[in-house]
């Protein structure tokens, strides 16, 4: 066994903090077990089941968080994905439409609005999965890219201003929670936010998959759609923040372009981290004891930046209740992509995240990364638990109407 993957100790850390091998049992879907697979024969030709097996991994980072050797595993899982056939692991076509439709945000855009119209036709039955996932969309079609911001500044203000990567929740399917960071940023900084008209998706989809072209071509796009500013790009989906500081990562082999990602990269700033630099940090009030549980989004806890500044800008919620999940943060099982495939597995994984969530009994549970905003929604619809679940921003947002 040669490279990388013939380092791993064989150790067993990654076993006890991988959410899969704890509902599974499964050691050929610990990290262990793939590195294991990747130093054999099996992996120049890989066959189905051996893809299947690296599909089923979150891509969590918890395994990496832990490992002793500080193996880079979620790239190693990724480097082995890119060799996989185009239609590997479970559910194929619809993880693969997935990914289309978000790297072109036309297709995106208009499938929004279909959605919101089938969503109000009285033909689909109230707990039917579609009326569930289409119940995920905001009531109005976000506004399309001919109304951005950046419109009504000034260029040479614009170009200095705060700018804004809104990311595909915000943009298209809950464009409320792109409105509450505006309101907020505008509120406390005094200056609107920029949002480029060029700005894609961040990618990290693509990468997941091992589809190193497109993660690459999408990376270009949005460097050069914020390359004319200089202020900070400030993003409010956590996952997004996460994929976009590691631009620099997708150019090792141009260094021209890995110049121009990681100046990109150095700008970029999550929305709560963001608020508490503000002088004077925010101070929000509370309509009552609200009980807000805050769920921690593996691509940040285990990114290594950035992990406190959204519980501790949610602290700044005068009034209300701050509560934790015992045993700490749980990953929910969505994983972006693989939830698309493995959906009874993802749920077992969230089921666990769900049942120390509710012994909490919150009344909000607060997330700011895209794909764990969905999962839970989805989740705690079909359990009919009494949760709302908010982005930050729209939960802080809609704070500032109680102020006096």
């Amino acid at each position: 066994m040669t490279g990388q993957q013939g380092q791993c100790a064989k150790c067993g850390s990654c076993t006890a903090v991988c959410p899969v091998y704890r509902v599974t049992g499964r050691e050929s879907l610990t990290a262990r077990g793939r590195l294991h697979l990747l130093g054999t024969e099996l992996a120049a030709r890989p066959s189905a089941a051996y893809e299947d097996l690296f599909a089923q991994c979150l891509l969590c980072g918890a395994c990496e968080n832990v490992c002793p050797r500080h193996l880079p595993i979620r790239r190693l899982t990724v480097e082995a994905r890119s060799r996989f056939s185009f239609l590997y692991g479970r559910h194929p076509l619809r993880r693969s439409l997935v990914r289309t439709v978000l790297a072109r945000p036309v297709l995106l855009e208009r499938l929004v609005k279909t959605g919101l119209a089938l969503e109000r036709l009285p033909l689909i039955p109230r707990d039917s999965g579609l009326r569930l996932k289409l119940a995920l969309l905001d009531g109005e079609p976000a506004a399309g890219p001919a109304a951005q911001q950046e419109t009504a500044i000034e260029p040479d203000t614009a170009a200095a201003g705060i700018q804004y990567f809104v990311g595909c929740l915000a943009r298209y399917l809950q464009p409320s929670i792109a409105g509450a960071t505006r309101r907020l940023v505008r509120r406390f900084s005094g200056s609107p936010t920029v949002e480029p008209r060029a700005q894609g998706c961040c990618g990290l989809a693509a990468w997941s998959a091992g589809d190193r072209e497109e993660a690459v071509r999408l990376a270009k796009q949005n460097i050069e759609a914020f390359e004319s500013s200089t202020g900070p790009v400030l993003t409010s989906c956590v996952s997004c923040f996460a994929h976009l500081k590691k631009y620099g990562e997708l150019f090792s082999d141009d260094p021209g372009w890995r110049e121009r990602a990681e100046w990109f990269s150095r700008r970029v700033r999550e929305f709560s981290a963001f608020m508490l630099e503000l002088d004077p940090a925010p101070v929000f009030r509370s309509p009552g004891r609200e009980r807000i549980l805050y769920h921690e989004p593996c691509h940040l806890r285990f990114s290594g930046e950035n992990r406190e500044a959204p519980p501790a800008l949610l602290r700044q919620l005068q009034g209300a209740v701050i509560v934790e999940p015992e045993g700490g943060p749980h990953c929910c099982g969505q994983g972006g992509l693989f939830y698309l495939g493995y959906p009874e597995l993802g749920d077992r994984i969230f089921s666990r995240a769900c049942e120390a969530a509710l012994a909490t009994g919150a009344d909000v549970l607060a997330t700011g990364c895209s794909g764990c905003l969905l999962q839970w929604r989805t989740g705690l619809d079909i359990r009919h638990a009494p949760v709302r679940v908010l982005h930050p921003a729209v939960l802080l947002a809609d704070c500032l109407d109680n102020d006096s």
